[in-house]
């Protein structure tokens, strides 16, 4: 049985703790007398608990490198959605959506009205997500029905990346 243990007892022996130490990620084993009568049955599931180990670390580590004003944002408005994210995602549909209506990259936003609401969090998450949803199948008709081809052509990009490389380069 696969990261199965038998656990057992006696006051007389000297068997092994469970774990080592609090930072262990193996179970400790020890000799066992003949003829000793198993407690209980242990399943340890090491690699389960290994990604907790490392999702509990990667967590702790996120929380003391985040910005702190970003996340005082989130909690402020009390959306509880980080709305910078979300702010930068309406603003990408938008421009994806540009380049297949008119196959042009607008940088100054027309839209920035309402992008700051979002950055503000002044909308209800659901309510966003259904308007990223509508976004989104819209952004799709609209490339499908645009003139731009389903993969760029490569040997046109590449000739326009040795030209750009030439003029800053000489």
């Amino acid at each position: 049985m696969i990261e199965m243990y038998g656990l057992f007892f006696d006051e007389n022996c000297n068997y092994k703790e469970i774990a080592p130490n609090e930072n262990a990620n193996e179970v400790s084993l020890s000799s066992i007398k003949k003829g000793e009568k198993r407690m209980a049955i242990m399943s340890f599931n090491k690699s389960g608990y290994s990604t907790y180990c490392k999702e509990y670390t990667e967590y702790w580590d996120w929380v003391e490198k985040r910005n702190n004003e970003r996340y005082e944002n989130t909690l402020s408005h009390g959306k509880n959605y980080d709305a910078k994210n979300m702010m930068h995602t309406f603003r990408l549909l938008a421009m994806a959506e540009e380049i297949a209506r008119e196959g042009e990259v607008h940088v100054e936003r027309s839209d920035r009205a309402f992008l700051l609401k979002v950055r503000r969090g002044e909308f209800e998450y659901d309510y966003l997500l259904q308007l990223a949803e509508e976004k989104i199948a819209t952004m799709k008709n609209t490339y499908d029905a645009s003139g731009l081809p389903e993969v760029p052509d490569a040997f046109q990009l590449n000739e326009l990346l040795v030209q750009f490389r030439e003029a800053l380069y000489g």
